[in-house]
């Protein structure tokens, strides 16, 4: 029996690690076409390797970039934003996401924000969403050590000492908690693409509706609901709408 379960083992091990090499071998011919200005057989490349089930933040910058070349305005768009989600604070990525959104034709003006709202967005940009609860996890227990550090030590000075470090660190610990949460929260937020080069944005999800404004291919949504093969948006500045399903491309 033993020999059955250290033979499963041992397939499992060789399956895997044939898909890594296969990925990696792909990865490494993908560069080559890609840095030989060959960007339609870097894609094809890549894309294997997303069908084989092996996403990264690289792969994805690398598809968002090769599009770029080719000026395929919703592709690169798209990769470098799933390339975000995956690694939020790499400025690279950012900067380059920031030259594809460029290439939109819908110039959208996000709704105007706080001073505490901008350094919130800031602040959550630090990090990714397991750090800030590594973070929060870390100043949990220092604020715990030092309240038994007080508790145990019997001079007054060390007392007050460890108490109102004590206290400091709490406040961190809830304000870390509570950043962690805006972020998990922000990364739940569905989003999409929009694939289509041009795109009626309805009033209800029919044909019968209101034509409310028109979108273009690139623009990011947040998707807030769905229908029967309609989605409903909000775009940065708002304004909402329904759209078909088969126009836009949701993130993963």
């Amino acid at each position: 029996m033993r020999t059955y379960h250290y033979l499963l083992i041992l397939f499992i091990f060789s399956i895997t690690s044939l898909f890594a090499q296969n990925g990696a071998t792909l990865f490494d011919q993908a560069n080559a076409a890609y840095n030989g200005g060959n960007y339609t057989l870097a894609i094809e490349k890549y894309e294997a390797i997303l069908a084989d089930e092996l996403h990264s933040a690289e792969l994805y910058f690398n598809l968002g970039n090769a599009h770029y070349r080719l000026g395929n305005v919703a592709e690169s768009v798209y990769y470098f934003e799933q390339a975000k989600r995956l690694n939020s604070t790499d400025k690279t990525i950012i900067n380059n996401s920031r030259f594809a959104n460029n290439m939109t034709q819908d110039a959208i003006e996000e709704l105007p924000q706080t001073q505490i709202e901008r350094l919130q967005l800031q602040l959550l940009a630090l990090f990714h969403i397991e750090q800030w609860t590594i973070i929060t996890l870390v100043f949990a227990w220092i604020g715990a050590l030092l309240f038994f550090l007080y508790r145990w030590n019997n001079q007054i000075l060390y007392k007050r000492l460890f108490f109102s470090s004590a206290i400091v660190v709490v406040l961190i610990s809830l304000l870390s908690l509570g950043l962690t949460q805006k972020k998990q929260s922000l990364d739940l937020i569905q989003k999409a693409v929009i694939f289509e080069r041009e795109i009626e944005i309805w009033g209800e999800p029919n044909n019968r509706a209101d034509i409310l404004f028109l979108l273009h291919e690139g623009t990011v949504v947040e998707v807030t609901d769905a229908l029967e093969g309609w989605s409903k948006i909000k775009l940065a500045n708002g304004s909402e709408g329904w759209i078909q399903n088969k126009a836009i491309k949701q993130l993963d």
